[in-house]
């Protein structure tokens, strides 16, 4: 049996199977997406390019997949390696299609269902015994593009080989997280998300919590997706919800909290009056032309949304990890304290009796909840860090019952579930009743164990340099006062330059940027830039954008290949430090554009040269130069951002040569990998005194044109400014012409200038005061 994957059919072109089909797509693997007519399937294969946020890395993905239907092109079956159905979640029209097309299976043929809850063993009671060897279930979560999480269940038939190859293939080709789950209802994200999705609504309204209270106790301040709760369930749709919900009370009768799954009246009534969430513009919240209204949990009704203030959340929000944070609003006395604590408390229970039910092991746990729900920690991850002695003391002197293996564990001395031994990850094991070693998967490479293991060379409050081995140094972001946006300090600056210094000195052959939170880089540090305008310190300043111009040319003239991984989001300065590596490792996954504009600046720290020397490559011909410099002009004006690493080779921040990874947990493995390769007879470019640009002729164009913006009302007299200074910049300012060539350093240096120009514009300012009170840009 062959075990390559080069062609898929997808049966159902609903929302779920479309966007399956699309991110087939955007791997690069042909798709047929079938449904029960034509019309159905090229409306599938249509919504690929409307729905938002979108499924394809770029529109034109949608030309690997072909719209099929069962009538006409039912032996064209025979042409796909996988078959993975996603048809309606009903028994019944799952056995239809299975029994419509098992003749047309080739003998190699992997068929998958992604069903979301009904057992495998009911799927599989139609099936041939051949067939069954080759079919397992393979949960992707919606939307597939987006979310890590891919839970495999395989059943006694399963043939190991099936599972490896879909396995492997989820992993390395569909980049996904995956999670190997048993045969039991709603498996391990939903059994668990959703129960805990239950208990928050019931104890909400034990509590007298409102939906916005919940949703501002549930989201970010503990480590969970900004749409919380009640948002979330909006966003799936609570007719979903409540189907989930309902099938672990259908299946799960031995569970000693099944009636917690029994939808709430308030999830009733909604559902009943068809307001299903966003698709329906109500659920728990309405959307209306007033603002978005919230419902009142026992009413019904819809009302303004209330103010939420909270000592417990003011506590949380003081402290800096996601860890901190959930401890500090456990131990709260007020309302959100109290709250919070029962809801969590129930959770972590109802979590460790679910083992080894649904997970023969805790990792699987933390992991499909982390990967399929947006958690910043699993259940067992949260458990340690609240402290596990000291909850379960306090669960048990509330009268909850603790599993017993949780008793027995810390009985026998073991204080946590988690632990790291020798530079090894273990995990507390119930089988054995000891910690053993986590592996680490093939292709990734973990930077807290090679911290942990002694491979630190240097730590400071932003950012360390880690040994990789081999002779590759790696600089890791994580900033003390943002971890989540690292945006750019003294601390990244220095590590920069001091893992530099080590490359130059021979002491390693190759370093790489790169790390594993939870954005890249999102810029410059706002609050720095704007404390010296307010000063008008513009000597530190200058001096500050003269550092980071010098070192990002010290990146792009090393002795040694520099690697940068960026991932999510990596915007303005964070790009101006991947742009001058010498290859970048991209995850696909990438948001990556110099937004300066939006608060009021152009690129300071080299942003211009890199676009530039991007798009005119290593010729030094004027021909089609203009158009080039005009795109840049477009692409950062309007502050740009690619929304995957493909468009963000399409608009010039990355290159054609560069790699895209769709696994980010392999980003720094690969980066590493590219380090050494290059690093084998490595010569750093030429510094480059031959640049042709279009001079003021082509500016003349670009000034010409906002002007037409600016009388259209498109844009501000400020935006205006914006727009000349970047045009002087990517013209080639006062030197460049017809018959004349600038060089490197001097566009960096009329970049500075004008960077140091637009931040004593009070209307700059503004914007840098809005962004960092807001987050959004200000159009003044």
């Amino acid at each position: 049996m062959s075990n390559k994957i080069e062609k898929v059919a997808v049966l159902g072109a609903g929302v779920m199977g479309a966007q399956l089909a699309g991110h087939f797509a955007n791997a690069g693997i042909p798709s047929l997406l079938f449904d029960i007519s034509q019309e159905l399937a090229e409306n599938g294969m249509k919504s690929l390019t409307k729905l938002n946020p979108a499924p394809l890395f770029n529109p034109k993905n949608a030309d690997l997949i072909e719209a099929c239907n069962y009538d006409e092109h039912i032996e064209r079956i025979g042409e796909a390696d996988w078959i993975l159905e996603a048809v309606a979640e009903r028994l019944d029209i799952k056995h239809k299609v299975y029994q419509s097309i098992v003749p047309q299976l080739k003998s190699s043929a992997i068929l998958t269902s992604n069903t979301s809850g009904i057992p495998l063993a009911d799927l599989a009671t139609v099936l041939p015994d051949d067939v069954k060897s080759r079919f397992m279930i393979t949960h992707f979560f919606n939307p597939p593009r987006y979310m890590h999480l891919l839970e495999l269940v395989q059943s006694e038939y399963t043939a190991n080989a099936v599972y490896n190859t879909i396995k492997d293939f989820g992993k390395n080709q569909l980049g996904k997280g995956i999670v190997h789950a048993k045969d039991t209802p709603n498996f391990i994200g939903n059994r668990i998300g959703v129960y805990g999705m239950m208990l928050t609504i019931h104890t909400a309204i034990k509590h007298g919590l409102t939906v916005e209270e919940v949703d501002k106790l549930t989201g970010t301040i503990v480590g969970r997706p900004k749409s919380a709760t009640f948002r979330t369930s909006d966003i799936v749709g609570l007719d979903t919800m409540a189907h989930v919900s309902q099938t672990t009370y259908d299946l799960a009768e031995n569970d000693e909290e099944r009636d917690m799954f029994k939808i709430p009246d308030i999830l009733q009534t909604l559902v009943d009056d068809g307001r299903l969430g966003q698709k329906t513009k109500a659920g728990f919240y309405q959307k209306t032309e007033d603002g978005i209204l919230s419902v009142n949990l026992k009413t019904g009704e819809y009302g303004p949304q209330k103010k939420v203030r909270f000592d417990g959340f003011r506590l949380a929000k003081e402290r800096t990890s996601a860890g901190e944070k959930i401890k500090a609003l456990t131990m709260s006395d007020d309302k959100a304290g109290k709250f919070f604590w029962e809801v969590l408390a129930g959770s972590l229970i109802y979590t460790a009796n679910r083992i080894p039910e649904i997970s023969d092991d805790i990792l699987n746990v933390d992991n499909a909840m982390q990967w399929g729900f947006g958690w910043e920690m699993g259940p067992f991850e949260t458990w340690d860090a609240i402290g596990v002695e000291t909850s379960v003391r306090r669960m048990q002197d509330e009268g909850r019952k603790v599993p017993q293996w949780i008793v027995d564990m810390l009985n026998a001395g073991h204080k946590s579930f988690y632990g790291i031994k020798n530079g090894t990850k273990t995990m507390y094991d119930i089988q054995s009743k000891n910690s053993v070693p986590i592996h680490e998967i093939e292709k990734t490479i973990s930077l807290a164990l090679k911290k942990s293991n002694g491979s630190i060379i240097k730590r400071d409050w932003s950012a360390s340099l880690i040994d990789l081995g081999d002779g590759v140094l790696n600089v890791e972001f994580h900033s003390a006062l943002q971890p989540v946006l690292n945006p750019i300090d003294g601390s990244i600056i220095g590590a920069l330059n001091d893992g530099l210094d080590l490359v130059e000195s021979g002491k390693f052959n190759a370093m790489t940027i790169g790390h594993q939170g939870q954005n890249f880089c999102a810029g410059a540090n706002l609050a720095l830039i704007l404390e010296l305008c307010e000063s008008k310190n513009w000597d530190a300043l200058e001096l500050a954008v003269k550092t980071m111009q010098d070192t990002t040319q010290r990146i792009r003239f090393s002795k040694g290949p520099v690697v940068a991984a960026p991932f999510n989001l990596t915007l303005g300065g964070g790009v101006e430090i991947a742009a001058p590596a010498a290859h970048r490792v991209a995850s696909a996954e990438l948001y990556m554009g110099l937004v300066e504009p939006g608060v009021g600046l152009v690129p300071g720290a080299g942003g211009n040269l890199r676009i530039i020397l991007n798009l005119l490559g290593q010729s030094s011909s004027r021909i089609g130069g203009f158009q080039k410099v005009q795109k840049a002009f477009e692409n950062v004006g309007f502050a740009k951002v690619s929304f995957s690493a493909a468009q963000a080779v399409k608009i010039g921040y990355l290159l054609e040569t560069d790699t895209i990874v769709m696994n980010r947990d392999h980003l720094i493995s690969t980066a590493k990998e590219k380090a050494i390769e290059l690093a084998d007879g490595y010569v750093p470019p030429v510094f480059r005194d031959d640049l042709k640009l279009p001079g003021a002729g082509g500016r003349t164009a670009m000034v010409t044109g906002l002007k037409g913006f600016k009388l259209q009302g498109k844009i501000s007299a400020h935006d205006e400014l914006i727009g000349q200074k970047l045009a002087f910049i990517l013209t080639g300012g006062s030197k460049a012409g017809l018959t004349k060539s600038v060089d490197e350093q001097y566009l960096l240096d009329i970049e500075r200038e004008a960077f140091i120009s637009l931040a004593g514009e009070e209307k700059t300012q503004d914007r840098i005061r809005h962004m960092l009170k807001t987050g959004k840009p200000l159009r003044n």
